[in-house]
């Protein structure tokens, strides 16, 4: 549609298959459609073996042509796209309830130490990858306590484990101001004033809450979505694709304002 590429960057743990039904909706609708396979996430391979700076790099030769791609990912995806953005202008990008710019909130860490002390503290002292085994931890931070078991289940399944020190790099961001791979919000933001830029919030999401995104959304200037009663996993769960409809809708409208220019 309009000569644009949709590519989707999907989140840790995850794999190009959290957006299967997202891109057949769209490629139904016209769009040219690719979703990235992070380093470690594919098969025959390990996440363990790589670091964030290869996602980053993974992300930087997966675009093809910034000017006419439109980046869409989810949690660590979205990180990843803050990133992108600090260097390039693309048609447009979506944040699905991203990791905010300084990394994993202070909150989200004391929750997961509660919830998971030993595999947490095994990820981040140890360097144990983290591997999603317990189903009612994958329940409370990524669905919802009503969501099917089925679900749960089939997406545990299809979860690699991910990688030690990217999860280390993004907990500990906010704690070294030099980190490597810190966003640059000045840089961020003057680059992307006045592109299009829509982040969506779940309501319910037990990594980012809505208020935990809105220094994000800030730097890209972005439109706000907020999901009512949606978890964190959402993209898995719009079984009757109001939510990709709705995105789509929007990147009709912004990208058919951008063709038409000033």
């Amino acid at each position: 549609m309009f000569g644009y590429e949709v590519l989707f960057i999907h989140g840790a743990w995850e794999g190009p298959w959290a957006f299967s039904p997202w891109s057949a909706y769209l490629a139904e609708g016209g769009w040219a459609v690719r979703s990235l396979t992070l380093p470690g996430h594919g098969p025959g391979d390990e996440a363990g073996r790589y670091g964030l700076g290869d996602y980053v790099e993974a992300l930087e030769e997966g675009v093809w042509d910034p000017g006419r791609t439109v980046l869409v990912g989810h949690s660590l995806g979205g990180w990843l796209i803050l990133k992108y953005l600090e260097e390039h202008q693309v048609a447009a990008s979506v944040l699905l309830a991203p990791v905010p710019e300084s990394g994993f909130p202070q909150r989200t860490q004391r929750a997961l130490f509660q919830l998971a002390p030993w595999d947490t503290a095994a990820c981040l002292l140890l360097g144990r990858p983290p591997v999603l085994t317990k189903t009612e931890l994958v329940r409370r931070t990524t669905f919802l306590p009503d969501t099917p078991e089925e679900v749960v289940q089939r997406f545990m399944e299809r979860c690699v484990a991910e990688s030690p020190r990217v999860i280390r790099a993004i907990s500990l961001m906010r704690w070294a101001p030099l980190a490597r791979h810190r966003i640059r919000g000045r840089r961020l933001r003057a680059l992307q004033k006045g592109r299009p830029h829509l982040l969506l919030a779940a309501e319910r999401d037990f990594f980012f809450l809505p208020e935990e995104l809105t220094s994000t959304a800030a730097l890209l200037g972005a439109d706000t979505w907020m999901l009512k009663g949606s978890p964190h996993g959402f993209p898995v769960l719009d079984e009757d694709r109001a939510i990709i409809g709705g995105l789509e809708g929007w990147l009709r409208h912004h990208l058919a304002s951008e063709a038409a220019g000033p």
